[in-house]
């Protein structure tokens, strides 16, 4: 506990309805083109040692960005073009193995496990500059060793790869003494 701020993860959870402006058949099952989620309530735990009995050994932050640069034959400044490969949280903890912070960790992620491809979760976990917001589960392990009963506990978030948006190309503007182009997204 740093400044007097305990960890908090928030485990976000949605059910998956059926879409009210789909067609329905006579005989045809409901079809919907569109997911619509309907939010239940967050579910936030306090990773307080003195509450639960878990300590955070570690843990870290980690954006991986993937640029691709071209390089033109005629010598005017490169393009490079990026997108989001990853933004995620690894965080490692320990506890006894009768800790209730444990068992109710393990339990939520046993939860998760059956929403994972419906798409009915989503993971928030904040802890100063070490946040996530409306993450997804990437690993989640519990580990013991033999002739002891402390627990380490690892699990990583992740916002999984995201593709920017170009912006539009530039349209040629007629002028007197030839075309500007000025005006974004212009025919």
């Amino acid at each position: 506990m740093l400044g007097g701020i305990d960890p908090i993860i928030i485990f976000h959870r949605y059910k998956k309805v059926v879409d009210p402006t789909a067609s329905v058949g006579h005989q045809l099952a409901i079809v919907s083109k569109k997911e619509t989620f309907i939010p239940l309530t967050p579910i936030p735990i306090y990773l307080s040692e003195a509450i639960t009995g878990v300590q955070i050994d570690s843990e870290s932050k980690n954006l991986d960005v993937e640029t691709d640069t071209q390089t033109l034959s005629d010598g005017t400044p490169a393009n490079s073009n990026q997108k989001g490969i990853n933004s995620g949280v690894s965080v490692t903890l320990s506890a006894k193995k009768d800790s209730i912070g444990v068992s109710i960790l393990s339990a939520f992620m046993d939860d998760l496990f059956d929403k994972v491809t419906s798409k009915e979760y989503a993971i928030t976990y904040i802890h100063g500059a070490t946040t996530i917001f409306q993450g997804l589960l990437h690993t989640f392990a519990v580990d013991q060793n033999s002739g002891t009963d402390l627990l380490t506990i690892k699990f990583e978030l992740s916002k999984g790869q995201k593709q920017p948006t170009k912006p539009p190309p530039l349209a040629a503007v007629p002028s007197s003494t030839g075309t500007l182009p000025l005006i974004p997204g212009a025919a």
